[in-house]
């Protein structure tokens, strides 16, 4: 899904417009009553539910299963005990710790017998509504197989609209924070100094690469397309918090105008260096990309649309398999090719040419060659 640096360019301003459907994510667990919601993998299928508080879902690929319950929050004191009330009827023993999560209690486990083996989960609802408790599990001989799955699902939980915007409590626990380190930010004339923590980077690149090797999975399936935008949403979701703090430190550099803005941060990913790894998920963490300022068209893209996303602008990533290339859909003013995704016509913004906005080659503009990734910072269009 990669542009070739040197392809020749020949600009075009032709209406660039599609109407998209929707693309509505197939299924997201959710309860408005409890308060949280799950960006479930493709082909979890439900198989059991008892009220709305239990439930059983199994892997049409991969076998797994995964299990949610439900508990008041009197009914235990911490999201340990809730943990361990669970992995006891799993298994006789199972590892646990807790920790802190979205400023609540959480914990996590590891069960393992002759007959199961998998991931455990507690999180401690908003306002003391409950306390959630996920299990993903397999046989033992298929642990390994479904590893990425079951932790890429309990990772994908969230328990109020922060939650949303910040990485999952797997990705928490793996990677706690670990100190600062600084870098500058240089969009025009003014430099400034901008602050991550010192394993941002690492942390996010464990989302790529651990999603990448779930999308995997679906590439002969006609399911590929929900993962693949998916795929973007857990990396999005992942970097939001992990560059709050640049962004902040930016603010001052960064023009009011959406349109002007958009110039300007095109401009500063046009100038990055190109750069490839397709021996692996071939696209380089976020944090990494702002802070060294290199990738290439979809990690620039998806980059780029976090921004405006961070700075108050709608803003879609749009892919296209046809043309293995990725390019940025801004909802603001300005002239040139557009598309459309759920009633919005995006600008588009490539961030791989050195073009203004609303240029893209007019051998990559047909729309029915591209699809449209949403985000949750614009709840009006929905995460999709």
């Amino acid at each position: 899904m990669k542009r070739e640096k040197n392809l020749p360019l020949i600009l075009c301003t032709v209406l660039f417009l599609m109407t998209a459907g929707t693309g509505a994510h197939p299924f997201e667990a959710a309860s408005p009553e409890w308060g949280y919601a799950l960006d479930l993998p493709e082909l979890w299928i439900l198989q059991e539910k008892s009220g709305n508080d239990r439930y059983r879902f199994s892997h049409e690929i991969l076998g797994a299963d995964l299990l949610i319950a439900l508990y008041p929050h009197s009914g235990f004191p911490d999201a340990g005990k809730a943990l361990s009330y669970v992995n006891l009827q799993l298994a006789p023993q199972a590892d646990e710790v807790s920790f802190v999560w979205r400023h609540r209690g959480a914990a996590i486990g590891r069960v393992e017998t002759d007959t199961v083996a998998g991931w455990t989960l507690a999180v401690e609802l908003a306002e003391q509504k409950g306390w959630l408790v996920l299990a993903g599990i397999s046989a033992p001989e298929r642990a390994v197989e479904c590893e990425d799955l079951i932790i890429s699902t309990l990772d994908a939980v969230f328990t109020d609209h922060g939650s949303r915007f910040e990485a999952g409590p797997m990705t928490t626990f793996a990677w706690p924070e670990n100190g600062a380190i600084s870098g500058t930010f240089a969009a025009g004339r003014r430099v400034t100094n901008v602050s991550m923590m010192k394993d941002d980077a690492e942390a996010n690149q464990s989302v790529v690469d651990r999603e990448f090797r779930l999308l995997s999975r679906y590439l002969d399936r006609p399911e590929v397309f929900d993962a693949w935008k998916r795929y973007y949403r857990m990396i999005w979701r992942d970097a939001w918090k992990r560059l709050e703090q640049a962004v902040f430190d930016t603010a001052a550099q960064l023009e009011e105008d959406p349109y002007k803005r958009l110039e300007q941060l095109l401009a500063w990913t046009q100038g990055f260096s190109y750069e490839r790894d397709p021996g692996g998920s071939d696209f380089l963490n976020l944090p990494q990309a702002f802070l060294e300022q290199r990738g290439d068209c979809d990690s620039r893209a998806l980059l780029l649309v976090l921004l405006m996303n961070m700075t108050g602008t709608d803003a879609v990533l749009l892919i296209s398999p046809e043309y293995s290339h990725s390019v940025a859909g801004i909802d603001c003013p300005g002239t040139g090719a557009r598309f459309e995704s759920g009633g919005i016509k995006y600008l588009l913004a490539d961030t791989t040419a050195r073009v203004k906005p609303g240029l893209i080659a007019a051998d990559m503009a047909d729309p029915s060659k591209w699809f449209a990734v949403h985000f949750a910072a614009f709840p009006g269009v929905g995460i999709r």
